[in-house]
């Protein structure tokens, strides 16, 4: 009668506790839609994502400008005192300072310049083309690193509410036992069935004290996954059902191949390994540029001398001591190591399929075969009548744990199926 007064005084206690838990202020309340909407707008992750999207696009955008002529203004005003002809370095306009006279040494002279200079480089080899195409597939991989980390993102939100809601089902259901257990009478009359129905009862107390932690965890793990503070107060909504969605073996491996975004980072990779050894070959070929200049140039102002040229330039490399061959060498390794990569990701995500498959596949069968126990949940009246005190506890933790494994096996079905789209990179249905 001792243990099982104090078992009372545990179940008022944490029907109580509960009780108070649940009338807290509820700051929101969140379903799966808004849950995913949150981790994906709340994650750190992928708003660094986006700014590589961002750089990258503004990089594809620098590399289109060089394809366009460059147009420059210059205005220049100088003090001198020269000898000799003086160049001035580029900074400061490429500007030559014409010599004075011996009869001008000791005077000091200003000097105006205004020019407009237009070029335009004609070939260059593969260059131009190769780096616009360059700067567009680092546009794409950012792109991929984006889809990449947001099905990572969603797949950790939806799992994480779906454990939780799971938590929440399991601490209901529980309390529900300890309340019918509370409502009893306590009929034992020999030390047998006392050590069994306390034993029995400290099964039930151990099981809602670890619910309760790992409901807290849970809590955390979902806060964390969608990004907003740890101390919110919340409640979640939504339903838990087993929903099978045939699936074959064949097609999930094809359709990672698609849409998997780190495949098509890979092979992204390969082809900006690709694009950088025509980079270098490049190098070798002479480059063709066309421009002109028209100047206005005197000493005082308004400006009397006028100059201008329209130029075409050649320039072909001829020997720089071995390194163009080097950096030729260097990217075809490198291109060699993407093909070596893309292989290895490949099977990577294959097997990543086939382990997801296999674990969905078990996670139904294992459903299935729980419905047949789970009827005779729906009427668990009958179990109770007529049986003494120690039967109904001992009936009340075998209930139990049956309620407990048939929410663990639909949680499981859910998780496999979130765990096996997150691996083919796109829905089932």
């Amino acid at each position: 009668m001792k243990n099982f007064s104090k078992f009372l005084l545990f179940t008022f206690y944490f029907l109580l506790i509960t009780c108070l838990y649940s009338q807290q202020l509820t700051e929101r309340t969140l379903t799966l839609d808004e849950s995913v909407g949150l981790a994906i707008s709340n994650s750190q992750q992928l708003l660094s994502a986006a700014q590589d999207i961002q750089i990258a696009k503004q990089r594809l955008k620098e590399a289109r400008a060089i394809m366009y002529p460059q147009l420059e203004f210059n205005a220049n005003y100088s003090r001198f005192n020269a000898e000799s002809p003086l160049f001035l370095s580029p900074l400061l306009g490429n500007t030559i300072l014409p010599q004075k006279t011996i009869g001008e040494l000791d005077n000091i002279e200003n000097y105006y310049t205004t020019k407009i200079s237009l070029s335009q480089v004609l070939w260059s080899g593969t260059k131009l083309s190769s780096t616009k195409k360059f700067a567009e597939t680092e546009f794409k991989t950012a792109e991929s690193d984006y889809g990449a980390i947001k099905n990572q993102t969603v797949a950790t939100a939806a799992k994480n509410f779906y454990k939780l809601l799971v938590m929440q089902k399991k601490l209901d259901i529980c309390n529900a036992s300890l309340e019918k257990l509370a409502g009893r009478k306590n009929d034992n009359t020999n030390s047998k069935n006392r050590f069994l129905t306390d034993r029995n009862m400290e099964k039930i107390k151990s099981c809602g004290e670890k619910i309760k932690k790992d409901l807290e965890i849970a809590r955390i793990d979902f806060l964390d996954s969608i990004g907003i503070e740890l101390n919110t107060i919340f409640d979640i909504t939504g339903e838990l059902e087993y929903k099978k969605i045939p699936a074959d073996i064949n097609k999930c491996l094809a359709w990672a191949m698609e849409y998997r975004p780190e495949l098509k980072k890979t092979e992204l990779q390969e082809q900006m390994d690709a694009l950088a050894v025509n980079l270098s070959l490049s190098g070798r070929y002479p480059t063709v540029a066309l421009g002109g200049n028209y100047q206005l140039e005197d000493k005082q102002w308004p400006f009397e001398k006028k100059s201008w040229n329209a130029t075409v330039n050649l320039t072909l490399p001829v020997f720089d001591g071995g390194g163009q061959f080097a950096r030729i060498k260097q990217k075809k390794y490198q291109y060699r190591k993407a093909q070596i990569n893309r292989a290895n990701i490949s099977d990577t995500i294959k097997a990543e399929v086939r382990k997801s498959f296999i674990e969905y596949e078990y996670a139904i069968e294992k459903y299935e075969k729980k419905p047949k126990e789970a009827e005779m949940l729906t009427a668990p009246s009958e179990l109770y009548k007529n049986i003494s005190f120690s039967d109904y506890v001992e009936i009340a933790a075998a209930v139990l744990q049956m309620q407990l494994e048939y929410i663990d096996a639909v949680r499981d079905v859910i998780i496999a199926k979130i765990d096996l789209e997150t691996v083919v990179g796109k829905n089932l249905e």
